[in-house]
């Protein structure tokens, strides 16, 4: 291996991956940085080289090689410094905090020509890719569900919640199981504690009518680290808490198969005989974090993909962010009952709390009076309007509906009670944005464009608790008599040609037209096409 090795970060995770590179060979070349001088003392008595303050030795050409082991919010600053510098870069999960940043490393990484991997340590570890290796010789027919119970009496955090410190590993490994980024997402958790999350429990959708239910918490009473993979002929259970020859099992079942006597038998599964193995693991294989950092350091050597790679972790936080994003709604949704309701522009009443659909107003500061509407429209009570907001000729806004400050809503407008409003919104005439529609601050929605809230509706089926959320973020612009097919994710001032189809989601940024709507090239902030080759980093200028 060329070059010295930078790892920053000596903290609870970071003095690990110090560690592993001393055993595996590397401490002649390890500089350690961190910017706590206690927690170099010990490596520097060890003849370490240490620092205190990353930049400088970030700069040193010796540095080829660098490990990001610090606070997630500080890893897309620091990663891109490397990556400017042209360094291989490791970094701990997440590999950032949004799909935006992931996407300005990931272009870093192939502009410079690095190597960036994430550390997904579980894809690492020898009993994963023993169950993996099952999975690919069918040892339980084609895996359909993935339980996965990742619960302890932890560390409790209050920088982050235990989706982002404790669901990560458990997505990667869910979407290397079923062949990719998941296609739906349903989130839901409880702060007990504090201020984040304690508690979050996870619903994934894959391609093939796959699914993963994940849970996660810091706060249960005894350790539990299990993982179910359901398939159509058996199941494997990986149980991490338990000693390594006992962390895998498999059991085969068969199900009841149609005959000519009995064409359509009851669903039934048979236990088979012999159906329960413990498959055998070598106790002589090195730790997972060995291995990650082994793998990485030999990708940078031979310049081949990481394992876990940057698009694997746009993958993860896709989900994360989609994740993240139901968290806050539901906080949001929680703190209605403390806002005042208004039908028009005046004052709250304080004659009580009798306001209809006051439990499904958002958590947005309290609207000033002086929102203006039109005769024809009906403004129903409990809708949050806030102040300089335009409502028009024959619009209906729903009890718990809720608009931002200074909003434009056209004519014939219907905003339904689920649905949220930022900022500056321009929505033109014959709109209707249903129950789980959500428009970020400065979005433009053209005339007469469809939003829709179930991919399968049917007249005498009621569907109403399989609403679809779909989220249009800030500054994007909706072009006139488009389709949004429920369950998509609109980027920051992505731009959405006339007419078109949108039925996946679309990147920050992107201009899109069509129908189904496609990739077309880059819009800028201000509005300006720019061509798929000249690329997003003139997009974002």
């Amino acid at each position: 291996m060329e070059g010295d090795i930078l790892v920053i970060g000596a903290g609870r995770f970071g003095k690990n991956h110090v560690r592993t590179l001393v055993d595996l060979g590397f401490g002649d070349q390890l500089i350690v940085c961190d910017s706590d001088d206690s927690r170099l003392v010990d490596w520097s008595a060890k003849g370490l080289s240490c620092v205190n303050h990353y930049r400088k030795a970030l700069e040193s050409d010796s540095v080829k090689t660098v490990l990001v082991v610090t606070p997630a919010k500080t890893h897309f600053k620091i990663a891109s410094e490397a990556l400017e510098l042209g360094k291989d870069v490791f970094v701990e999960k997440p590999l950032c905090l949004s799909e935006n940043e992931g996407l300005e490393l990931q272009n870093l990484e192939r502009k410079k020509g690095s190597i960036l991997m994430v550390g997904h340590i579980l894809n690492y570890d020898l009993a994963v890719q023993k169950l993996l290796d099952l999975l690919s010789s069918n040892a339980i027919g084609d895996p359909k569900h993935l339980k996965s119970n990742r619960l302890n009496f932890g560390t409790v955090r209050a920088d982050e919640n235990a989706l982002w410190s404790l669901a990560v590993h458990d997505i990667s490994l869910a979407s290397r199981i079923f062949g990719g980024r998941a296609t739906k997402v349903t989130c839901t958790g409880q702060a007990l504690l504090g201020n984040v999350e304690d508690f979050v429990s996870l619903n994934l959708g894959f391609e093939g009518d796959r699914t993963a239910t994940i849970s996660v918490s810091w706060l249960h009473p005894y350790l539990h680290r299990e993982m179910v993979i359901i398939g159509t002929e058996g199941f494997i259970v990986y149980d991490a808490a338990k000693p390594l020859q006992e962390q895998l099992k498999v059991f085969r079942y068969a199900a009841t198969q149609p005959t000519a006597e009995q064409p359509k038998p009851s669903p039934v599964a048979i236990k088979l005989e012999h159906g329960y193995s413990t498959p055998t693991l070598s106790a002589d294989g090195e730790r997972a974090l060995a291995v990650e950092v082994r793998h990485f350091l030999d990708r940078c050597k031979d310049r081949e993909k990481p394992l876990t790679n940057s698009d694997e972790a746009l993958d993860v936080l896709w989900v994360l962010e989609k994740a993240q994003k139901q968290l806050d709604a539901a906080k949001s949704s929680n703190a209605r009952g403390s806002l005042a309701t208004f039908e028009t522009g005046l004052p709250p009443s304080n004659s009580g709390d009798s306001a209809v659909g006051k439990s499904q107003t958002t958590d947005i500061s309290l609207p000033s009076p002086g929102y203006k509407s039109h005769s024809t429209a009906v403004i129903d009570e409990g809708a949050v309007i806030g102040h300089g907001t335009r409502i028009w000729h024959f619009s209906h806004v729903m009890p718990g509906a809720v608009i931002g400050d200074n909003c434009n809503i056209g004519q014939n407008v219907y905003i339904a009670s689920k649905a949220v409003l930022g900022k500056n919104v321009k929505v033109q005439n014959n709109v209707s944005v249903y129950d789980g529609v959500s428009l970020a601050d400065n979005v433009f929605v053209g005339p007469s464009v469809v939003f829709t809230n179930v991919k399968n509706p049917r007249s005498e089926v009621i569907r109403r608790d399989e609403f679809m959320h779909t989220a249009v973020n800030e500054g994007a612009t909706i072009g006139a008599n488009s389709t949004i097919v429920c369950g998509v994710e609109i980027g920051s001032y992505a731009f959405v040609g006339a007419g078109s189809v949108v039925t996946k989601d679309v990147m920050p940024f992107a201009l899109v037209y069509g129908n189904p709507a496609e990739m077309k090239g880059y819009m800028t902030r201000e509005g300006n096409a720019v061509s798929l080759e000249e690329g997003i980093e003139e997009s974002t200028s």
